[in-house]
């Protein structure tokens, strides 16, 4: 059971940044959606999709970004600038992990065991042998 944190991740709006760099590392494409935040708990959810269940990178993000009011992040195409929609948001590092803790616990898949026994096969993939001369 998860502490509730004073505001959950839903409740806190962040502005996004984003450049996309090209193969050559060339800056292509620079955008600021400074006019349309989003919620913390959205980019949480995005990031978690494109990370992979990487929680702790991902937890690394979130603290930062509520104990500073901003953050960079760094991917192979792209760089995100994110920030505090409002500085009041910001917390101590214990309050920030409450609210990351909260949003797992509240998206967790609550999965229920299969009713029958499941046979899984696993074959491996056939390997063409180089024609001998």
């Amino acid at each position: 059971m998860t502490i509730k944190p004073q505001k959950p991740a839903k409740k806190i709006s962040i502005r996004v940044g984003v450049r996309k760099f090209s193969a050559e590392r060339r800056l292509e494409e620079w955008d600021s959606n400074d006019l349309t935040p989003i919620t913390l708990a959205d980019k949480i959810s995005e990031y978690i999709l494109r990370i992979g269940d990487a929680n702790a990178f991902c937890l690394n993000i979130v603290i930062q970004l509520l104990t500073k009011g901003k953050v960079r992040v760094d991917f192979r195409d792209s760089s995100e600038r994110l920030q505090l929609a409002n500085e009041k948001d910001i917390l101590s590092r214990v309050e920030a992990v409450h609210v990351f803790d909260h949003w797992v616990a509240e998206n967790q898949i609550k999965s229920e065991p299969p009713d029958a026994t499941q046979r899984i096969l696993m074959e491996p993939p056939k390997i063409k042998l180089p024609k001998s001369i």
